[in-house]
């Protein structure tokens, strides 16, 4: 047998052995991830969950092809509550043309106000294309947040 032809040896175990600690640290980072969360982690959660919006009503803001406001108006949510968070809000406004002509609508928004009034978030959609909508018929927007 030629030294270049040595018997199979330890030498490849030994050279695994760096590849199998690598394995092993990841796996027990991953078992002590699943079973409790770092402790760097849980203090930031904690105070997020306490932070609450407190909304006293909403208002639906129609636009045009230009931005320019078509519509809008407001509504009382019936009483101040409070959203928190990982809560989904949906709201649906409707809007009838009292007009006596199309009303040409490229984006609304829904406005959440606070007990003061004063507008605490906004979120909304756009349109591809305009929605024309003919006098004496109406259309339903809805809109979703979560906080």
């Amino acid at each position: 047998m030629k030294d270049s032809e040595q018997p199979p040896s330890n030498n490849w175990l030994q050279r695994l052995e760096p590849v199998k600690s690598i394995f092993r640290a990841a796996t027990s980072k991953l078992k002590s991830r699943s079973t409790q969360p770092t402790p760097e982690v849980e203090p930031e959660l904690k105070p997020a969950s306490n932070h609450a919006l407190k909304i006293a009503g909403y208002s639906l803001v129609l636009m045009d092809p230009d931005g320019q406001v078509v519509w809008t108006r407001e509504w009382d949510s019936g009483g101040v509550f409070e959203f928190r968070p990982n809560q989904r809000l949906w709201i649906f406004c409707g809007f009838t043309n009292h007009t006596k002509r199309e009303t040409e609508i490229s984006e609304y928004e829904v406005e959440l106000m606070g007990e003061d009034g004063m507008v605490i978030e906004r979120f909304g959609n756009s349109f591809g294309d305009s929605v024309i909508i003919p006098p004496g018929e109406s259309k339903d927007f809805p809109a979703e947040w979560q906080m």
